[in-house]
């Protein structure tokens, strides 16, 4: 069937249409910004794009490097399904060693037996 040639926004980033015959979504909602902070413990931060807007970012997304402060980066802006905020994915430039921070989930957890042992000095 022929449904005319209305277009129909498919993106999830307000003021910014998705032509769904694009064969590269990432040219489209490619932005530009800098780092605003980043914890590498946790592995996770805020970018400032060029409009002066923030945008969570998780290391997960910059390619295997994390951001420093002051990196100018070049991302996608796509909404996570979870918060339904918007975050940044393929995250580009930054100078950062992903893998210098600890891993894991905080220093020592998980790793008792669960049980103590002691003298009982009053009972």
């Amino acid at each position: 069937r022929n449904f005319g040639s209305s277009t129909v926004s498919l993106s999830p980033v307000p003021g910014v249409d998705i032509d769904p015959t694009s064969a590269s979504r990432s040219a489209i909602m490619s932005v530009t910004g800098a780092v605003k902070n980043y914890n590498p413990w946790k592995g996770f931060g805020f970018l400032t794009q060029s409009d002066g807007t923030d945008v969570f970012v998780h290391v997960s997304d910059c390619n295997g490097m994390a951001p420093n402060p002051g990196d100018a980066l070049t991302f996608d802006v796509e909404m996570d399904p979870k918060t339904g905020k918007p975050k940044a994915t393929n995250v580009q430039g930054c100078t950062g060693d992903a893998n210098a921070a600890a891993t894991g989930k905080g220093g020592g957890k998980g790793k008792g037996s669960g049980s103590c042992q002691g003298t009982v000095k009053s009972y």
